[in-house]
């Protein structure tokens, strides 16, 4: 907070956004001048409480919330600064940028808010001497197109940035550079390091993989990092989607969640044992075992839409069932690394998912692991099509299975509480509700003539 009083004072800084993260994992907030951000800004700022109430085109005319609905008016919570959330937010130009936790009027966290979900489950592993690190892998689409362009088209026959499959190629990347480039020097500078970008199996699909960091701050760098891509996209006449499924025809967005919990006072990763079999420690056992377990009753907060389940196809990379292996990548979960870098790699959440809650479902499930001394209930895919797994059970193969699984689990209500299990549920069934009352061109296709 220094440094940025001295930039907003000497000029260097000029606008400060006050920023938090909604249920669908966007960023909210308000634009404030440097002068008005130190005299009050910096002890938070008034924002509807609505962005923590409508659905992902900001409808407001569905099932109503507790925390806010017409009766109560969609009163006020606040943005107020975590002052170890500042940066720059270098794409715009004299801007900062500073991360809010949202809280009601008596300073108190908002329950709900995603931001908080996570800082509950980081401070339970904290308790029990546990540190966890996360890092993102998040899949996207480039398009030469503009928001208007799309929209125009029906979001359909877009013309991606490159028209050919170039997972891990050299030659595509650096003939796209001059965009990518400007992308990896903006999120450097923005404290947002990247460990790598490559290319990705869909037409125009890239992935940028994230070097890891505590779990709260991992987030706040990938709901940051998303939100700028899709501005830097703008800025240089190009549209980018992570939508999970956005074409029939083409692959999905995945967001791969590595992680590994470290002792708090030792640093040092507890998943790794040179001793025990597979080097996994009895805590990286029990935190697998609490994954492949419990997972499903949490997948609401790793596929929250409809669009999302259309990703988990057999053959495409993205997993169908609840298996685990080594470095294996056909499986719901990824043990990779050694020593210090030993990591489980979580594969099933979409690009779509917000990175709080799907970084809390992912530490939540481990805990609960650890917690009961779980053991992996099957054996590790070694060898073998992760796809045929015999005995494995499957991901959930729809929203409406995730909503009963995170309805009915106990588990899912002593980790988050009630009130966060009742807000999130209301908002999967607003989501299906404005998926069923649609009309699609797949029905009309279907059915116009044949019925």
């Amino acid at each position: 907070m220094e440094q940025l009083a001295a930039m907003i004072a000497e000029g260097e800084i000029e606008t400060v956004i006050l920023a938090g993260c909604d249920m669908q994992g966007r960023l909210f907030g308000k634009r404030v001048p440097g002068e008005y951000f130190l005299e009050e800004g910096k002890d938070g700022i008034g924002v509807t409480a609505a962005n923590l109430a409508w659905d992902i085109e900001r409808n407001l005319d569905l099932e109503q919330f507790e925390l806010t609905n017409w009766h109560k008016g969609f009163h006020d919570v606040f943005l107020v600064p975590d002052p170890n959330a500042v940066r720059l937010y270098p794409w715009c130009e004299k801007t900062a940028f500073v991360m809010c936790d949202i809280c009601a009027e008596d300073g108190s966290l908002v329950e709900v808010a995603p931001r908080t979900i996570l800082k509950r489950q980081v401070e339970r592993a904290r308790k029990m001497g546990f540190e966890p690190f996360t890092a993102s892998e998040l899949e996207f689409f480039i398009f030469k197109e503009t928001p208007e362009s799309a929209q125009e088209k029906g979001y359909n026959n877009l013309v991606p940035l490159f028209n050919y499959i170039g997972d891990y190629s050299i030659y595509m990347n650096t003939n796209n550079d001059w965009f990518f480039n400007y992308v990896r020097n903006n999120l450097k500078k923005a404290g947002i390091l990247v460990e790598a970008q490559k290319g990705e199996w869909g037409y125009g699909q890239m992935e940028i993989n994230l070097r890891y960091a505590d779990a709260l701050e991992m987030a706040d760098r990938h709901a940051i990092y998303k939100n700028g891509l899709k501005e830097m996209a703008v800025q240089k006449g190009l549209l980018a989607t992570f939508m999970a499924k956005y074409a029939n025809h083409d692959s999905g967005n995945g967001m791969h969640v590595h992680c590994s919990f470290w002792d708090v006072e030792k640093r040092q990763n507890v998943f790794w044992s040179a001793e025990e079999k597979y080097n996994l420690s009895a805590v990286a056992r029990h935190f697998l075992g609490g994954l492949l377990t419990w997972i499903n009753e949490f997948f609401l907060f790793c596929a929250p839409y409809v669009n999302s389940y259309k990703r988990f196809v057999t053959g495409s990379f993205a997993p169908t069932n609840v298996t685990w292996g080594f470095d294996h990548r056909c499986v719901a979960l990824r043990v990779a690394g050694h020593g210090k870098s030993r990591r489980i790699e979580f594969r099933a959440p979409g690009a779509d998912a917000n990175p709080y809650l799907a970084k809390a479902a992912l530490i939540a499930a481990g805990l609960q692991g650890i917690v009961n001394r779980t053991e992996p209930e099957i054996p590790p895919v070694i060898d073998q099509d992760g796809y045929k797994v015999e005995g494995a059970r499957r991901l959930p193969a729809n929203l409406v299975e995730a909503i009963e699984l995170f309805k009915e689990s106990q588990v899912v209500r002593e980790a988050f509480g009630d009130a966060v299990v009742k807000h999130y549920l209301t908002n999967a069934r607003n989501e299906l509700s404005e998926y069923f009352r649609v009309v699609t061109d797949w029905e009309k296709k279907r059915y116009f003539e044949q019925i």
